[in-house]
C-alpha cells in the first residue's frame, strides 16, 4: 500500500535554498525575480522569490521571507542579471522561542542585455557572407 507521501502532488518540487546555520550561502546570478504569497493567521505576507543560476551551474530557488533578507534585497534592489552572494552571518535568540536570522548581501550588477538581446556582431551580417 503506498503511503500519502508517495502522492506527486505533496511531494516537494524545485532545488529550494535554506538558511539553517551560521555560515550558510549562496550565490549566483539571478534569472527570475517574482512574488510568493503566504497565507497566515495575520493575513497574506509576500515575499521576494529570486530563481538562481547557482556558481556551481545549478538552478535554485530562493524565497526571501526571513524579514531581515526581504529588507536587504529591498535596499539594494537586485535585477535580472546581477549576481548575488547571501550568507546567513548571526541567528539572534528572540523572546517566546522566536529567531530573528540576521545576512550579508552583497549584489553585482550584470549586464542584462546579454540576457535578453543579441549581440550586435550577431545582428549585422558579415562582410563575408551576404545575408540570407
Amino acid at each position: 500500500m503506498a503511503s500519502i507521501w508517495d502522492d506527486p502532488e505533496i511531494q516537494a518540487t524545485g532545488n529550494f535554498v535554506t538558511f539553517t546555520n551560521v555560515g550558510d550561502s549562496v550565490s549566483g546570478e539571478i534569472l527570475t525575480i517574482g512574488r510568493q504569497t503566504f497565507q497566515n493567521k495575520d493575513g497574506d505576507s509576500v515575499a521576494p522569490q529570486l530563481v538562481l543560476r547557482c556558481d556551481d551551474g545549478e538552478e535554485r530557488t530562493l524565497t526571501a521571507g526571513q524579514i531581515r533578507l526581504k529588507m536587504a534585497l529591498v535596499e539594494q534592489r537586485p535585477e535580472v542579471g546581477d549576481h548575488v552572494a547571501i550568507t546567513l552571518t548571526e541567528i539572534e535568540k528572540r523572546g517566546g522561542g522566536r529567531t530573528l536570522k540576521h545576512f550579508d548581501v552583497k549584489v553585482t550588477r550584470g549586464d542584462i542585455s546579454r540576457l535578453t538581446a543579441p549581440t550586435k556582431a550577431a545582428a549585422k551580417p558579415s562582410a563575408d557572407r551576404p545575408p540570407f
